[in-house]
């Protein structure tokens, strides 16, 4: 990773982003209060930033942009997941404003007020800063190169590993139940789930910023593109056989070429002996022939132990005596009807 092609001010937009949630784990954890480090360092820090990117703007300061609306569309969408299975279906509780209340340093009775203060920085700390995390580190990374799979495939992973397991590691802090909620099979698979949806909204709308890489104006952190474009091309030529050991008729049968294992023979276990006998080489199709191909004409020899036998007429002059069905010959015997044979009458 090339830390040095970092700026400083994306540095700071990197651990500005990250601190709003880091404050509600310092304030469960008993650290630093969250009135505290809210109004000590994150309100002054966002509002200088701010004023930087209107007074000496930076390409980068779109990505901030970009990044903290996409975040807030997927709070969004997360909290309409959520939000139904608090209100409607009751299999939860809302600690949204009772975070509020730890934000403004008041009584946990006033819920209205710890609410709206609790979501307003729910949206633009904590889904915002979330949001200007990932799509900063995909510009810094290339990670639209790969695809949309990759990109949507990362933000997941972004949204269970650090930000679902920083919250489950907060509400397994001392006080993290009692002040949060308690952690059931339920409350686990909801969260659980309602951050898959976030990292999916994310993802898909990081995937939609087509000029995003252009944001970025110094040399990529890491390349992902070619890091995995690498160990591509490394595995194919590991797996795939040369020119001349993948068609060889040359060799002997059973004569090892440079890999080591002889041709369609099986590898040998440590006994010395083969488990199975080794496999009959691969010959070429004979290519189709047309329509004017005549198979009597041009190979008949194959042919020949199937083509039925001539046929021969038993009798010397070939006439055959018409007799009526049942008449008996003179001889005295039925006639032979169905080749069983013929019996002397009774």
């Amino acid at each position: 990773m090339n830390l040095r092609a970092l700026p400083p001010r994306v540095a700071v937009h990197l651990v500005l982003a990250a601190l709003p949630l880091l404050a509600i784990t310092a304030h469960v954890g008993g650290l630093v209060p969250m009135h505290v480090s809210a109004g000590i360092v994150i309100v002054p820090a966002a509002a200088v930033l701010v004023l930087l990117a209107v007074f000496r703007p930076a390409p980068e300061d779109r990505l901030v942009l970009d990044g903290l609306r996409w975040g807030l569309v997927a709070t969004f969408v997360y909290d309409v997941f959520r939000l139904d299975t608090v209100a409607l279906l009751g299999w939860w509780d809302d600690f949204i404003p009772t975070m509020g209340t730890w934000l403004l340093d008041v009584d946990r009775s006033r819920q209205v007020l710890g609410g709206v203060a609790g979501y307003v920085w729910r949206y633009a700390g904590d889904g915002g800063g979330l949001g200007v995390v990932f799509v900063t580190l995909a510009a810094a990374t290339g990670l639209r190169r790969l695809g949309p799979r990759w990109t949507v495939g990362a933000a997941v992973l972004y949204a269970i590993g650090p930000t679902w397991g920083g919250l489950m590691a907060t509400v397994l802090l001392p006080r993290g139940q009692q002040l949060m909620f308690p952690l059931t099979p339920v409350t686990v698979t909801l969260s659980f789930l309602g951050h898959v949806v976030f990292g999916l909204v994310l993802g898909l709308g990081t995937w939609r910023l087509r000029a995003l890489e252009e944001h970025w104006s110094g040399p990529l952190l890491v390349d992902l593109a070619g890091l995995v474009d690498r160990r591509t091309r490394r595995g194919s030529e590991a797996s795939s056989l040369s020119s001349d050991d993948s068609n060889d008729a040359s060799l002997p049968w059973g004569e090892a070429p440079r890999g080591g294992v002889p041709r369609g023979a099986a590898p040998v276990p440590a006994g010395g002996h083969a488990p199975f006998p080794p496999f009959a080489p691969v010959r070429p199709l004979r290519s189709v022939p047309d329509r004017s191909w005549d198979p009597y004409a041009a190979d008949p020899l194959p042919l020949e132990p199937w083509l039925p036998e001539p046929f021969e007429d038993p009798t010397p002059t070939g006439e055959v005596t018409p007799r009526p069905w049942g008449s008996e010959s003179s001889s005295g015997r039925t006639p032979d009807v169905f080749g069983l044979g013929s019996r002397r009458g009774a």
